[in-house]
């Protein structure tokens, strides 16, 4: 009798306790305004608490930059964004935004993400020091 009133308990602690993917997106893509680049961090998940920290680094004739931003959220079903910036950049100027974020305390590899993009040379290796950049 007890096994019956606990099972349809424990079926449901185990479906709020399932690893489900967090989705997560990071793109850094020109905006529609000159000189101007649009930058965004995402995540879709199912409940899960999700830690991340970005750093963006910009260089160039003008000089070089670097900013670190964090935080913390539950990801939900809808997509939440919790960094949306506009970066003013001169022509010359590169930009690279690396993450590091956690899904309920566990690291997961790092996201990097240059403007504007590195050509495709199908012959360079990975620098196995720096993070890699998952599609």
């Amino acid at each position: 009798m007890l096994v019956m009133t606990l099972a349809p308990w424990l079926l449901a602690a185990a479906a709020a306790t399932t690893d489900a993917p967090v989705q997560v997106r990071l793109d850094l893509q020109p905006a529609a305004a000159e000189q101007r680049l649009a930058l965004s961090l995402c995540f879709k998940g199912s409940g899960q608490q999700v830690r991340y920290r970005l750093k963006v680094r910009s260089s160039g004739t003008a000089g070089t930059g670097q900013t670190t931003q964090s935080g913390s959220l539950t990801a939900g079903e809808s997509e939440q964004c919790p960094l949306r910036n506009r970066l003013g950049i001169a022509a010359d100027t590169a930009v690279e935004a690396e993450l590091q974020w956690w899904i309920d305390d566990q690291e997961q590899p790092p996201l990097l993400e240059r403007y504007p993009p590195r050509g495709g040379d199908s012959d360079e290796e990975p620098d196995p020091d720096q993070p890699q950049q998952l599609a």
